[in-house]
């Protein structure tokens, strides 16, 4: 073979491998860009999901608003209640705050409820006794109320005489009554001998007068609503218009703040039920954290009973999650299985439930307890 011949081949083979060589860099750049292109589209799917979750709210969050009417009104003294959103549970209630309710102070000093609602400072003193935020603060006027009215009469149902005013302005009220809009303050703060009557005719008004502005046409209502949030400054007008609705759509159930009258020296007053206000206010609060978790699930397959139980434990201050189905329906004892860190916890629920036995969870947080509901634990046991 010549040497030209052996050349030429030599220079083919070159061309060859040279050849091939660049494809395989085509297709490494091809696939690494791929790869590059596809993290990039990742990462910005995560970020955007990570910058979302913390500017947007939970969508099953409620909030806690505490509502003051009539402040700095000539004179007048101011009411005030907790609107409580339990979105998850589609549940308003409006606690009103009696002028007798018993506040800690922030040295510890009992302070009286009339001059917590008229202090600046209230949100810190409710916020205290919480233990959680108040999500919002709105502040209505007397005239704010009758114009969420209307105008109409008000009509008050009361279970038993209540006497208001003094010397010959006193008049009981019994019964079905009702109230023009414009005499709401005037009612409001008439002066009641009985600490408990006072704080059942504030309730009663107040129940009355969010009913009467719920029954007006939608229009009227919407109109309302919008003309008393337009005068709001302290909050976004969007949040002010969230709670009036609420406050005005129907569904509100009004009470008293979960307490527990008490006399003292010849003095009524009420005096806070920590449990009930962690069961039924706190725990509503989108923003509640709790130390411990405590979950619940059915062993007995009794239908409701690990809903039952679950009602009972929330005066405790502890996450409860939606209760679930125990492995099997076939446990004869209920059993409180117990965290490394929350045996106290589970002790406490074993004096709440008063049955089960307590036992160590191995496998479980540390902070968690779990109650398997067994057939020793019935309906008539949680009454």
């Amino acid at each position: 073979m010549s040497r030209g011949s052996r050349g030429y081949r030599r220079q083919r083979l070159e061309q060859r491998r040279s050849e091939r060589l660049q494809t395989w860099q085509s297709v490494t750049l091809y696939v690494l860009a791929g790869v590059v292109a596809f993290a990039a589209v990742l990462g910005a799917i995560v970020l955007s999901r990570h910058l979302g979750e913390k500017s947007s709210p939970a969508p099953d969050a409620g909030y806690i608003a505490l509502v003051r009417m009539g402040n700095d009104e000539n004179g007048r003294g101011p009411v005030a209640g907790l609107l409580v959103y339990d979105r998850p549970n589609a549940e308003l209630s409006f606690f009103v705050i009696p002028p007798t309710y018993l506040f800690s102070g922030p040295q510890g000093e009992y302070v009286m409820g009339e001059d917590v609602i008229a202090s600046p400072d209230i949100d810190a003193f409710v916020e205290r006794l919480l233990g959680v935020p108040v999500d919002h603060v709105v502040d209505l006027s007397y005239a704010d109320l009758a114009r969420l009215t209307n105008g109409s009469d008000v009509y008050v149902k009361l279970p038993r005489p209540v006497t208001a005013g003094s010397g010959d302005t006193a008049r009981e009220y019994a019964g079905d009554f009702s109230l023009p809009s414009d005499a709401l303050a005037d009612v409001l703060n008439a002066t009641v001998a009985s600490g408990p009557d006072q704080a059942l005719l504030e309730q009663a008004v107040l129940d009355a007068t969010f009913k009467t502005a719920a029954l007006q046409p939608a229009d009227v209502r919407d109109a309302a609503v919008a003309a008393v949030a337009a005068r709001q400054s302290r909050l976004p007008e969007d949040d002010v218009v969230s709670v009036l609705e609420a406050l005005t759509g129907g569904r509100l159930v009004v009470e008293r703040l979960p307490s527990r009258g008490v006399t003292a020296e010849g003095q009524f007053a009420y005096r806070p039920d920590p449990e009930q206000i962690m069961a039924r206010v706190s725990r509503k609060s989108p923003r509640y954290d709790a130390p411990f978790t405590v979950v619940v699930e059915n062993g007995s397959g009794e239908a409701g009973i690990a809903e039952m139980v679950a009602e009972r434990l929330a005066v405790l201050d502890v996450d409860l999650p939606a209760v679930r189905n125990a492995r099997s329906f076939d446990y004869a004892e209920t059993q409180i299985l117990a965290g490394s860190e929350a045996v106290g916890a589970a002790e406490d629920v074993r004096a709440i439930l008063g049955h089960g036995v307590v036992l160590s969870g191995r496998n479980l947080a540390p902070d968690t307890v779990v109650v398997v509901v067994g057939k020793d634990l019935t309906e008539k046991d949680l009454r």
